[in-house]
């Protein structure tokens, strides 16, 4: 976690203890980044086609992930963000909107070049939270950390029950670590793994998958 002084008051950015340092822990190598990475390797394991799949998720986690990394990279060098965490809400909006943008044409591409439909679709679905959860954000911080790791259980779920289970108890961890850091309330962290659950699951038996 990044040692800012300038993150909101309240928010958690150093352990006093056992649990701050699992919390911590947890917040941080449980990220949004980790959820997506484990996603598009589920994707990948859920086509027909292997080979194509991986080809095509490389290139669609290069415009989807790469452009949001280098801005963050940036944003953080020049001291713009209180903290690892954007726990300043509006921090966020560029960060949803150039999601947004990448999201979007990688999903274009995508389909376009006919990529295995696992892959169509988690790109679909991250795509419909990162526009919801920007939206949401224009009022209100919904949880970044919830909905990514909800949105990889979920996936995970519909492809096996057991290595579900054992995301779902991750998603339980990494939002009781948001809780203890007091980077977000119940509310935030509830609404964030709600609607990213809801958007996979529809996306994905929408389109078959």
């Amino acid at each position: 976690m990044a040692q800012h002084s300038n993150a909101p008051t309240g928010v958690m950015v150093e352990a006093h203890d056992g649990r701050d340092r699992i919390a911590l822990f947890l917040s941080k190598y449980f990220s949004p980044v980790f959820a997506f990475v484990v996603g598009q390797i589920l994707a990948v394991l859920n086509s027909p086609d292997l080979k194509s799949a991986v080809q095509w998720t490389v290139i669609g986690v290069l415009i989807q992930l790469g452009p949001v990394m280098i801005w963050y990279q940036v944003r953080m060098r020049q001291g713009r963000l209180s903290d690892a965490d954007m726990s300043n809400r509006t921090e966020r909006n560029e960060a949803y909107l150039l999601g947004g943008v990448s999201m979007t044409i990688a999903l274009g591409v995508l389909a376009y070049a006919g990529a295995p439909l696992a892959v169509v679709a988690l790109a679909a679905s991250f795509l419909l939270i990162a526009v919801l959860s920007g939206i949401t954000n224009i009022w209100w911080k919904i949880s970044m950390h919830a909905s990514a790791i909800a949105a990889v259980a979920t996936l995970a779920t519909m492809q096996s029950r057991s290595l579900g289970a054992a995301f779902w108890v991750l998603v339980v961890l990494v939002n009781w670590s948001r809780l203890h850091t007091r980077n977000h309330t119940l509310g935030q962290v509830t609404a964030g793994t709600v609607l990213a659950a809801a958007v996979v699951y529809v996306v994905h038996r929408f389109l078959g998958v």
